[in-house]
């Protein structure tokens, strides 16, 4: 891996270790937890993004299915539209992951950066520049990446105007649904 590549590594381990904590902490939904992920697949996750952890103990699977079965209704549209955004040059499994990641941090009530555990906006920006460049050169606006992502995956589906899950319960509301470009309030 060459300097670029692992700095979008660093910043892909934090993202998906900073979800795992925001859902055990309560921040997001505790589906979150698993990634959306077979639970043979997320020990792969957590093997390569925290091999200090050595090897985890699986959960039985009757407890892991359940978590599974908590996964809300537009995960799987919004997961298979960033996997198919997925940037064709780099790690594909990489991309996977990330895009697992930010479809289970969207479902949070913060910032997507925020929910990814991440320090700032500009490291998101880092991380969806690198594995996701076509979704990312797509926001010519600027606009807040959560609301960006179901503006697509509502264009995607037919329903224009689709809303982040909690951005209606969210206190700052106006931040996490911007005007976007032609629209009024």
């Amino acid at each position: 891996m060459d300097e670029v590549q692992q700095q979008a590594f660093r910043l892909l381990t934090r993202a998906v270790l900073g979800v795992l904590r925001n859902a055990q902490d309560g921040e997001l939904p505790l589906f979150a937890w698993t990634l959306g992920l077979p639970q043979a697949d997320l020990l792969e996750v957590l093997y390569a993004c925290a091999p200090e952890l050595g090897h985890m103990e699986a959960l039985p699977d009757v407890q892991y299915q359940q978590l599974l079965s908590q996964r809300p209704p537009l995960h799987q549209a919004l997961l298979d539209m960033l996997l198919t955004n997925r940037s064709a040059a780099e790690n594909a499994q990489h991309g996977r992951w990330l895009a697992h990641a930010l479809a289970v941090a969207s479902l949070g009530s913060r910032y997507l950066w925020q929910d990814l555990g991440l320090s700032s906006h500009r490291e998101l920006k880092q991380l969806l520049q690198f594995y996701l460049y076509p979704l990312f050169a797509r926001n010519q606006a600027d606009i807040k990446w959560k609301r960006f992502l179901y503006a697509e995956l509502g264009e995607q589906l037919g329903h224009p105007g689709l809303k982040p899950p909690e951005c209606g319960r969210d206190h700052r509301h106006a931040a996490c649904l911007p005007v976007l470009p032609g629209q009024q309030r």
